[in-house]
């Protein structure tokens, strides 16, 4: 009886401790193996065995030398459920983005709820030209003064977005000043992605012909990643979001040479 409950109070305290890594997880979003021993009162052997049974919960992924979240693949939302969110945010992002375009200036607005945004901004405005593969842009632009080009391609129903490879040869036939381009997910490891492989490739392509590019994401964007990559972080030139960025994510972008803009 004795050895029984013993091994029941072991089951417990293991437990417990496991409910501490988690919350210290949570907290920090990745661990460090040889730090925990100390924070925990226990034997690193301990914490390995630890860290495997919550990897085998799938409650955490190890990596060398610690451990993050495991993190699932994002698979994207119909435009017009886009639209609905983080809409104030959004807002503010156009706002300043239409600032930072002139007259005379050529530019491309990607697909996305956020760079609509930035074509109701604009609307008003005279002497520019904006290439798009979005439908939905060239719809609120149709009565305004601005020149729009919009390119073909596959229709991608649900975001009204042309992509693919007729998409990109239109494309590599022109080059604009600045690129406006919303990501459904940015992740400083894995880079900027989007749902669909093919128009993660368009938006490879408008990366490749535009002399600037701007990233506009709200805050709900980060540390999400899905199936298709665009480009690493640090390919881009300036990023405009709602984020209030840890002194961590600022380095990175200092490092990357990106300007923020914190909106």
């Amino acid at each position: 009886m004795k050895s029984t409950k013993n091994g029941n109070n072991n089951v417990v305290f293991r437990e417990e401790r496991l409910e501490k890594i988690l919350a210290l997880l949570d907290k920090e979003d990745r661990l460090v193996t040889k730090n925990l021993p100390s924070i925990l009162n226990t034997t690193s052997v301990t914490i390995r065995k630890d860290i495997a049974i919550l990897e085998q919960r799938g409650l955490l992924k190890r990596t060398h030398g610690g451990a993050i979240k495991p993190r699932k693949l994002f698979h994207g939302l119909a435009l017009n459920e886009k639209e609905k969110l983080n809409l104030e945010e959004k807002i503010r992002i156009a706002k300043k983005a239409a600032k930072l375009i002139s007259e005379g200036d050529t530019i491309i607005l990607d697909s996305g709820s956020t760079t609509s945004f930035i074509a109701k901004e604009i609307k008003q405005m005279k002497g520019i030209t904006v290439i798009t593969n979005a439908i939905n842009i060239v719809s609120i632009l149709l009565n305004s003064d601005i020149e729009v080009i919009l390119i073909g391609g596959s229709l991608l129903k649900e975001t009204s977005t042309l992509v693919g490879p007729l998409a990109d040869d239109v494309l590599r036939k022109m080059s604009a000043d600045k690129l406006f381009i919303g990501v459904d997910g940015i992740d400083f490891e894995v880079g900027l992605t989007t749902p669909n492989i093919l128009e993660a490739n368009t938006s490879r392509v408008m990366m490749e012909m535009s002399g600037e590019i701007i990233l506009v994401v709200d805050a709900s964007k980060f540390g999400r990643r899905s199936l298709g990559v665009i480009s690493k972080v640090s390919e881009v030139d300036s990023i405009i979001t709602t984020k209030k960025l840890s002194e961590n994510e600022l380095k990175k972008f200092a490092d990357y040479d990106v300007e923020v803009f914190i909106v």
